[in-house]
């Protein structure tokens, strides 16, 4: 396995997962974006392009024409947005695409069936409150469309072929109880939610920090992991049919403990392996 240093010194840093690849996005002017097959342990960097002041892009896949893109947006403090794509195995040249409406990405993406779903805040001059929606984007046809948001989601997942909105809430400082909320989105085009509230509590479990959802498992089961790296180091499976959670401890995580830093756990589910793809 090679090894590569990602820009990670600060605590508030997230990476990508979208049909076996990784995706390190670029946070930093002095940072590379990175995409890795965490299998065969091939990585690539991504060109750059101009300075920016403010940046955010996500990794999808095209099942159709089996494509990954990387959709890119920036600005250097204007009001307008510039949008760019870049297809993985083409050269590795960004291309300038439209969007028809100013947004700016305030959380991670999903990637479903070609669609690649992030939560972005809509620009209002006429109004302070802020608003939300799930932008859908084709990647295939390179196309955006807008859908009204429920609520500002900490997390979209993949709840059985439909994204899935996510809020946690808790009683205290972190850990167990937490209220978990679930927004489905029914029906794309008549923009149709359902929604779910669930009370979560584990017994004889040492878990005080946060917690992240990472998303859902084929057989339903919703995943959460401690964001930190620090032992214990525990797993939860929560299954919303039956309402019931479970906890798994993962040996050899944190037990080396690093007063300098902290170390950050990011979860996946349902990895695709794929030893053909090259990412160069």
């Amino acid at each position: 396995m090679q090894s590569f240093s990602v820009d990670n010194n600060n605590c508030g840093y997230n990476c990508e997962y979208t049909s076996g690849l990784i995706y390190f996005p670029r946070k930093y002017k002095d940072a590379m974006p990175v995409i890795c097959n965490p299998v065969t342990g091939q990585y690539a960097t991504l060109p750059v392009g101009k300075e920016y002041i403010r940046c955010k892009s996500f990794l999808g896949f095209d099942p159709i024409d089996n494509q990954f893109k990387v959709l890119r947006m920036h600005n250097n403090l204007r009001k307008d947005w510039d949008n760019y794509i870049l297809t993985l195995g083409t050269g590795n040249m960004w291309r300038k695409i439209q969007c028809p409406l100013t947004h700016y990405p305030v959380r991670e993406g999903i990637c479903i069936n070609g669609f690649l779903y992030y939560l972005a805040e809509l620009a209002d001059e006429l109004s302070d409150k802020k608003s939300y929606a799930i932008v859908c984007f084709d990647v295939r046809t390179e196309k955006f469309k807008f859908i009204d948001a429920e609520c500002y989601y900490h997390k979209l997942i993949n709840y059985k072929g439909k994204v899935c909105g996510i809020k946690l809430e808790y009683a205290y400082d972190g850990g167990f109880p937490l209220k978990l909320s679930l927004w489905v989105l029914e029906d794309v085009e008549k923009q149709e939610w359902s929604n779910y509230s669930y009370c979560l509590e584990v017994k004889n479990v040492k878990a005080n920090c946060n917690l992240s959802v990472v998303g859902m498992t084929a057989r339903g089961e919703i995943v959460l992991v401690k964001e930190d790296a620090f032992k214990p180091f525990y797993v939860f499976y929560f299954n919303p049919e039956r309402n019931t959670l479970q906890s798994v401890e993962i040996q050899g995580v944190g037990e080396v403990q690093k007063w300098s830093n902290i170390d950050i756990v990011f979860g996946f589910v349902d990895h695709v392996e794929d030893l053909n793809f090259d990412i160069m």
